[in-house]
């Protein structure tokens, strides 16, 4: 495990900064946290689309053909265009669930009728992009597939957060932090 030192100007405005490299092996470890929702960096005001696409840097046709559940607010979301992201939004993104329910959950699938009362409407505001933060959850395939670009993105740990998770980790014990307040965590994989 190597720990590296970073300036940008996202990272500037949290009070603790770690940036891991680890072995691609140890990237299961970060699931559980993955599935239960970790809090990015990111800007909102943007398109679920543009969120996806030019914050993350997935593949347009991941986002198309591989993503085919998405949750924004908990609520399924059709149309990535017109779906705007704010301040505190809570994402899940998934690849193909089995069964009606993932049938009906799936994004523009033939049962997506079923659900029209309780989708993600159209957002009708105005696109302001600035600095924020969202709660992201990724789900089965898209752990390991989306996994590493979440991690190198950055993940915004309290206290507990990180040194639970550091505690999985091996050598981790001297990144164990006692301060208070958030931490920003980013972490790339050797292959």
């Amino acid at each position: 495990m190597e720990q590296k030192d970073s300036d940008t100007s996202t990272i500037a405005s949290y009070p603790e900064t770690l940036e891991l490299e680890l072995d691609a092996d140890q990237l299961n470890t970060f699931f559980p946290i993955l599935q239960k929702g970790v809090t990015v960096p990111a800007i909102v005001g943007c398109t679920l689309k543009s969120l996806l696409i030019d914050q993350f840097a997935i593949p347009a046709d991941y986002v198309t053909d591989r993503i085919t559940t998405i949750f924004l607010d908990n609520r399924p979301v059709d149309d990535l265009d017109r779906s705007i992201i704010q301040e505190g939004s809570r994402l899940t993104l998934s690849a193909a669930m089995p069964g009606l329910v993932g049938a009906t959950m799936r994004r523009g699938g033939f049962y997506a009728a079923l659900r029209q009362g309780i989708s993600h409407g159209v957002d009708s505001q105005t696109i302001a992009g600035e600095s924020g933060t969202i709660r992201i959850k990724l789900f089965n395939l898209l752990l390991a597939e989306l996994g590493p670009l979440v991690l190198s993105h950055g993940l915004i740990l309290e206290r507990e957060e990180r040194n639970e998770l550091l505690q999985h980790l091996p050598d981790s014990p001297e990144l164990l932090s006692n301060g208070a307040g958030r931490t920003l965590l980013t972490v790339t994989f050797r292959d």
